[in-house]
């Protein structure tokens, strides 16, 4: 007859090793792939971002910034995309201009934004001429706010949960500039 054992025979300390190894080795895993996910999240830093758009032909300089607030108990951060344009070049499209400031500030996964701001200058700092108004009506993104921001600092904002929508989830893909945004003239 089989002489049965409790548990306490050469084995048993093997097989405790054995269930030791595999639990350390899933609490490893498990801490592996949420350290990945912070990698994996896409989209690109605000550094990243303004370095990308200082690389474009019409582009004199760029800040691509990220601000927070707190409010009480609410903390909001603001991404903020400013082209500065070589003097020599203007806004074409306005609707792909806007569209591609957004999904830039989109992009950025530093923190996500309350809200997404664009703006296009010269170099001595001033607005460019562009048709903000068509390209915002194209977007359906018509703002009595953005009217006065425009007028007075020439800085379009946008909340994200007008935008969300229509650039998906947070963070963006990086986008690239299409042809003919920025032109000549």
């Amino acid at each position: 007859m089989p002489q049965r054992t409790s548990g306490h025979g050469p084995l048993a300390p093997t097989r405790f090793v054995q269930r030791c190894a595999g639990l350390l080795l899933l609490v490893t895993l498990g801490a592996l792939t949420l350290s990945a996910c912070a990698f994996l999240r896409g989209g690109q830093s605000a550094d990243s971002a303004a370095a990308r758009i200082d690389k474009l032909p019409a582009v004199a300089s760029s800040e691509v910034t990220q601000s927070e607030s707190l409010d009480g108990f609410t903390r909001s951060w603001f991404t903020y995309v400013t082209v500065t344009l070589d003097s020599d070049y203007r806004v074409g499209d306005a609707q792909n201009a806007l569209e591609w400031g957004l999904r830039t500030g989109w992009s950025v996964n530093d923190h996500e934004p309350t809200a997404v701001s664009v703006s296009f200058i010269d170099s001595a700092g001033d607005a460019v001429d562009w048709d903000w108004e068509a390209a915002t009506a194209g977007l359906g993104l018509e703002s009595a706010s953005n009217a006065q921001s425009m007028s007075t600092i020439g800085l379009l904002m946008f909340s994200s949960a007008v935008i969300g929508d229509s650039l998906g989830d947070w963070p963006g893909d990086v986008p690239e500039l299409a042809g003919g945004v920025f032109v000549r003239g």
